[in-house]
């Protein structure tokens, strides 16, 4: 009887005990459950994080290859015209305004107050100015990127373009290369054929070019030649052609015009 009495308040106090320490102690299973949650927002927390930057990254790659492509195209000509055409297309993918103008001198900014001038600037030389309206002041870095290249394209026309006048004027007297000037003489008579168009030609020489040069040097018929080069092109029109054949003779096209207007521009 000792016994079972003794086993009764044993078991008693361990009953206490357990229920105790279930009551002092959190469920295991709520732990875990507010534990998981709390991973789950840090998890999801980060996942936004990894996707804004990822959609960083995805603009910034967008408008690399958009740049890289506006300068593509914008390598593939040599007239200003239309690499301000592919300028102009492909800043509309890479910044937002509302309207962008090339003006290649300064009196045509008038009537531009509302627009942002660019002057197209390199070596203190001026090629230009883009006028644009309606940018946002935390787009002009990357329209300043853009401007550069749009830049570098018009230098590269303008290169062109000079080593062209070159190749095919006389450096002397600033009128065409012989060879230029007859390869054009063809196109002339051909068009002036086919349309059935007047045409005229002269031949133009000086006198005792050689004895002037033989008595006041070289220097002086180089002037000779220069101030007769500004009496022939003073006297044409803008559609004549002008050439140097060599030494002191010169040649010069007379489309649209009859044996009568020739005899008239050649006194």
């Amino acid at each position: 009887m000792i016994f079972f009495m003794l086993f009764i308040v044993s078991f008693l106090g361990l009953s206490i005990a357990f229920h105790r320490k279930m009551t002092l102690s959190p469920h295991p299973t709520y732990e875990s459950v507010v534990r998981l949650e709390s991973e789950t927002a840090q998890l999801s927390e980060r996942e936004q994080e990894i996707k804004g930057e990822n959609s960083k990254k995805e603009d910034a790659a967008t408008k690399a290859m958009n740049l890289y492509e506006m300068t593509k195209e914008m390598g593939e000509f040599l007239e200003e015209g239309k690499i301000f055409y592919h300028f102009k297309k492909g800043l509309k993918k890479l910044i937002s305004f509302k309207e962008c103008n090339y003006l290649s001198t300064i009196e045509e900014q008038q009537n531009l107050s509302d627009f942002e001038i660019i002057p197209l600037v390199s070596r203190n030389k001026e090629y230009g100015y883009l006028a644009v309206r309606g940018a946002e002041e935390k787009e002009m870095p990357i329209l300043d990127i853009l401007v550069a290249q749009f830049l570098v394209g018009i230098k590269r026309v303008r290169l062109y373009e000079l080593v062209q006048t070159l190749a095919i004027t006389d450096s002397l007297t600033r009128t065409f290369t012989r060879r230029h000037f007859f390869n054009r003489f063809q196109e002339e008579l051909k068009r002036s054929t086919e349309l059935h168009l007047v045409f005229s030609f002269l031949m133009i020489d000086i006198d005792n070019f050689k004895s002037f040069n033989d008595t006041y040097g070289h220097l002086v018929g180089d002037v000779i030649l220069k101030t007769v080069a500004d009496v022939i092109r003073s006297n044409c029109r803008e559609i004549d052609l002008i050439g140097r054949f060599g030494g002191e003779e010169f040649t010069v096209a007379l489309p649209m015009t009859s044996k009568d207007g020739a005899l008239f521009a050649a006194e």
